[in-house]
């Protein structure tokens, strides 16, 4: 347990990576804004989500949150500089920022930003109801301004400085509407829990396949698919069974209610206790920012200096091209002299970078990606340090929520996220160092330690060098089905022949033969089987990806009629010599409370109607398939080559679905219609990227070679799944 003094020594260094992550973040979305309005289609990419997660390495919502936040600070300059330039400026936090973002105009920012460096987020929250409040009375008719001194008269003591015990129940009462909805965004949404089903391996190669299917017609998240399959298994229950025979009513009522009066409750505690604690942190903030504002004083009058010439020169836009260059290389060895650089940067605005290339703002993006990956280990170590000394605790903070909030200006879910990054880095050193030292992005090291294991780490770390987050993700994906049915707990990276192999699944499934069973002697299934074998003699090694494409191959000989008659069909001889698909798999799926309630309910009252030996899961997994089958199948033109790509866009970056057929060779130069010499692109990537110059793509089907960017100086090269430049 660390002593008070260096519990309070990591809080302040949390506080500062926070905050310097704040010009971070700012300036990356400045820079994804700017190449927002077009600049990413001449870089070969189809949307800026789909650029974002390959050359930010992070998701498309931190991303998208970035960008917003940046178009809004773009007429908000003394907003802008607060966030960017950290205490130096007065100090406003991420949270506060995107708080003030939201009401804030020219004529009243400095108001705003007044009020905030007195208040916490919690309290400006009630502030910013207030004034939209007013706004929304008035009809949009009354100033801003106006709004702003009024609804921080009426505020009054409740909101200001420290309340006393008795003003914290009257401010905690004042936030009630907003309690709820604020507090729950802290916490990541709706309550999640574990939806555990033990079952046997045949129904869970059904329940993958049913994803499959759902993921094709658009239901990405577990969550979002289990309700699907609810919904669907409900109302064929409804169908089928007679009147009255379910009661919908207790499947609702009981459980959902009272969780949510609970819910009510629990965050009207909660919203009282960061009231009360509040005085136990917020002088010695306070205090903090006067401190750090008036020794930033001198700073602040030498940036207004260097803004005002730089205005005149356009110095700004050597700022940002140096920042895209040689500069960022040494983020690793001088994080703090690139991040105030950054901070520089961020404070300008995107203004100084309309002029800029696509390839120049594709540099500073990249650097400022590497340099982010660093800042990310520290903070996330250091968050997992301050969570094992129970430190938010000891500081004065009501919750952990109100610390993340307060003190770092993320919500609890992030906070969340990267403690639970850096747990699972802790048992993998050679990821966290491959992290710090730029050599994968956060995103890839987020799908490598979901699979890998101190025996199996270098193998992924290599892995994830050589493959795009697309292709990543999908062998990350294939190699957790591998692990999930084989039982083993080490599983190496997959080869070409086992993720060709593995991807037999959703092209029977796009395709419709997975409800019909294959022949027991289907020399395609044997084939593939006798590959992988003889691929990887060392069978102990990849003895999850034998064991699980030899339980895939046997499933698909009966596919969904072995799963509805409830039993095994006779495995054909490759398939039992590498694997088998008898044994007891464990599901463990992430879902909502609500969602969970309802499966018990709806599986409760459903067990005494299901036909014999029928699982719940199987019944709802088979209505799913009776409901959306008729869908399925290549009864359109190309129709082959969409069923072989599983219908999306073999662009080693985008995963759109509106696939049309593109001939590798052009018709024009004698390229034949042969399979091998078609592909399945989107509508962009065929249209603008490849005959608009912005996508070359090469050789047959089966090994394509990309590049993707200006002609002459390519922004990314694949071949085939190897990323070979970058």
């Amino acid at each position: 347990m660390l002593i008070l003094g260096d519990l309070e020594r990591l809080d302040a260094r949390l506080a500062s990576l926070a905050q310097a992550e704040t010009g971070l973040r700012l300036r990356l979305g400045q820079v994804l804004e700017v190449l927002g309005r077009g600049k990413h289609f001449e870089l070969g990419f189809s949307s800026v989500a789909a650029y974002a997660l390959e050359r930010c390495d992070r998701s498309v919502r931190w991303v998208e949150a970035a960008r917003c936040l940046a178009r809004r600070l773009e007429a908000l300059p003394e907003l802008r500089r607060a966030m960017a330039l950290g205490e130096a400026s007065g100090g406003v936090s991420w949270s506060m920022g995107e708080l003030l973002a939201r009401v804030a105009q020219p004529p009243d920012e400095a108001s705003w930003i007044e009020l905030a460096r007195s208040r916490t987020v919690r309290q400006m929250r009630v502030l910013v109801l207030e004034a939209t409040a007013d706004d929304r009375a008035v009809g949009g008719v009354v100033l801003k301004g106006h709004s702003v001194s009024a609804v921080a008269a009426s505020a009054g003591a409740a909101s200001a400085g420290a309340a006393p015990a008795g003003a914290a129940s009257a401010g905690a009462a004042s936030a009630g509407a907003a309690s709820a909805g604020e507090n729950a965004e802290d916490e990541g949404g709706e309550e999640m829990c574990t939806l555990t089903c033990t079952v046997d391996r045949e129904e869970g190669w059904l329940f993958e396949a049913t994803r499959a299917l759902l993921s094709q017609l658009g239901e990405r998240s577990v969550d979002a698919q289990i309700e699907g399959l609810l919904a669907e298994g409900q109302g064929s229950l409804l169908a089928a069974l007679p009147p009255g025979a379910l009661d919908l009513d207790r499947l609702e009522s009981a459980d959902t209610a009272a969780q949510q009066r609970w819910l009510q409750e629990l965050s009207r505690w909660r919203a009282e206790a960061e009231a009360r604690c509040e005085g136990h942190f917020l002088g010695s903030v306070l205090a903090a920012r006067a401190a750090a504002s008036s020794a930033g004083a001198g700073e602040r009058c030498g940036f207004a200096e260097w803004n005002g010439t730089s205005e005149r020169v356009q110095g700004a836009v050597a700022v940002a091209a140096a920042l895209g260059g040689a500069a960022l290389e040494g983020a690793v060895a001088a994080p703090e002299r690139v991040q105030g650089a950054v901070a520089v940067a961020a404070a300008l605005g995107g203004a100084s970078l309309e002029g800029a290339g696509c390839r120049e703002l594709d540099a500073v993006v990249r650097g400022l990606s590497r340099a982010l990956a660093n800042h990310e280990l520290e903070l996330s170590r250091r968050i997992l340090s301050l969570h094992r000394a129970d430190g938010w605790r000891r500081l004065g903070y009501a919750s952990e929520t109100q610390y993340a909030r307060e003190r770092l200006g993320m919500s609890r879910s992030s906070m969340a996220a990267r403690r639970a990054l850096a747990l699972r880095l802790e048992k993998l050193p050679m990821v966290a160092h491959a992290l710090g030292a730029g050599q994968i992005g956060v995103e890839a090291a987020l799908q490598v330690v979901r699979v890998a294991t101190p025996t199996t780490q270098v193998a992924w770390v290599a892995r994830a060098q050589q493959r795009t987050i697309k292709h990543l993700r999908e062998e990350v994906a294939a190699a957790l089905v591998a692990v999930r049915v084989s039982g083993e707990a080490h599983c190496p990276p997959p080869v070409e022949v086992e993720m060709a192999a593995f991807q037999q699944l959703e092209q029977a499934v796009v395709s419709g033969t997975v409800c019909q069973p294959r022949p027991a002697n289907d020399s395609h299934v044997e084939r593939d089987l006798d590959r992988v074998r003889l691929a990887e003699p060392a069978s102990e090694e990849r003895r999850a990806w034998l064991v699980m494409l030899g339980s895939l191959g046997k499933w698909l000989e009966g596919g969904l009629q072995m799963s509805a008659a409830g039993g095994r069909a006779a495995a054909s001889s490759a398939a039992s010599r590498i694997g088998s698909s008898a044994g007891r798999i464990t599901l463990r799926l992430r879902v909502t409370r609500a969602t969970c309630v309802w499966w018990r309910g709806l599986e409760a009252q459903a067990r005494r109607w299901l036909p014999c030996g029928m699982s719940f899961l199987s019944f709802l997994c088979l209505s799913m398939w009776q409901a959306w089958r008729h869908l399925l199948g290549p009864d359109v033109a190309y129709g082959q080559i969409y069923i072989r790509d599983r219908y999306r866009c073999t662009s080693p970056v985008c995963s759109r679905k509106d696939v049309t057929p593109h001939h590798l060779q052009f018709r024009s130069a004698g390229g034949s219609d042969k399979p091998a010499n078609i592909t399945s692109l989107c509508l962009w990537c065929q249209l603008c990227g490849v005959h608009g110059g912005r996508i070359r793509a090469a050789g047959s089907a089966e090994l394509i070679h990309w590049e993707l960017g200006p002609p002459r100086s390519p922004c990314l090269v694949v071949h085939g799944r190897e990323r070979v430049a970058a």
